[in-house]
């Protein structure tokens, strides 16, 4: 049996891109974040020993073996590509997320506020507003914009990182907003799966991830892998509508989808 060490140590979807790409090189994947072992059955946290002998992990990008690049096609990575996934590739990680198995209590709060909400009529909202340079990305109207072209009397499942930002919306769509109830911050630290061990932060990110997945349409934010993974968990049906912010800096959209 071969195993790895998943070493990324960023926000969850990002850990759960490196341990997806794992488990398409090997038969498991060990973790060094405790809370990680508690939102997936089949991880574990790595002991001493094998810290210091297994081979480790730590990409945000979904791995490509080299005889696999003959199936890409405008672009050297499959990443954030959406419905431009090649079909190879969808069928891999596809086959990868069923290795990577959820908590059942998760599971199973998430199936009953599917059955309380009809989350197939529903629209995902994912706000990502950055604690970073990428702040300076963001605008509301983005997502205003978006959510206003669609269907005026579906609900919305709103979910993102800032308390602020999320309440803003909250005023504006009044009771269309519906939202897994959790405390929200204001703080990085506090904020983000990355910056923090709390098994309930973590446990509320992968809700909303799983959450999101079940909308038939996502509006998300730009180059955030939490949009993206909640596509994956979706079985790459959902519907994404990605606006991108005007002043996304022509080297910065290079970089993220290099062209072959």
């Amino acid at each position: 049996m071969t195993v790895a060490i998943n070493l990324a140590n960023p926000g969850l979807a990002n850990r759960m891109k490196t341990y997806l790409s794992c488990l398409t090189r090997y038969d498991e994947v060990r973790t060094l974040k405790e809370p990680d072992a508690f939102l997936f059955s089949s991880v574990e946290v790595a002991t001493a020993e094998e810290k210091k002998t297994l081979p480790s992990y730590d990409n945000w990008r979904f791995h490509i073996e080299e005889d696999e690049q003959q199936y890409l096609k405008e672009y050297a990575h499959i990443d954030l590509l959406y419905d431009e996934t090649p079909e190879y590739f969808k069928e891999k990680y596809l086959n990868a997320i069923k290795r990577l198995k959820i908590n059942p209590e998760i599971l199973g709060y998430v199936k009953d506020f599917d059955r309380e909400n009809d989350l197939s009529n529903v629209i995902g909202l994912h706000i990502r507003s950055w604690y970073c340079s990428r702040n300076l990305w963001h605008n509301n109207k983005l997502f205003e914009d978006a959510i206003d072209q669609l269907d005026s009397d579906k609900k919305i499942f709103l979910c993102g990182d800032n308390e602020d930002v999320l309440k803003q919306f909250q005023d504006r769509y009044g009771d269309r907003i519906i939202i897994h109830t959790q405390e929200r911050y204001n703080h990085p630290h506090r904020a983000e799966s990355g910056h923090t061990d709390s098994f309930q932060t973590n446990a509320d990110a992968l809700c909303d991830l799983l959450i999101l997945s079940k909308c038939a349409t996502i509006v998300g934010t730009y180059a955030s892998t939490f949009t993206e993974v909640a596509w994956w968990l979706g079985g790459c049906k959902p519907q994404v509508i990605v606006p991108e912010p005007p002043n996304v800096p022509q080297e910065f959209r290079e970089r993220i989808f290099k062209r072959l």
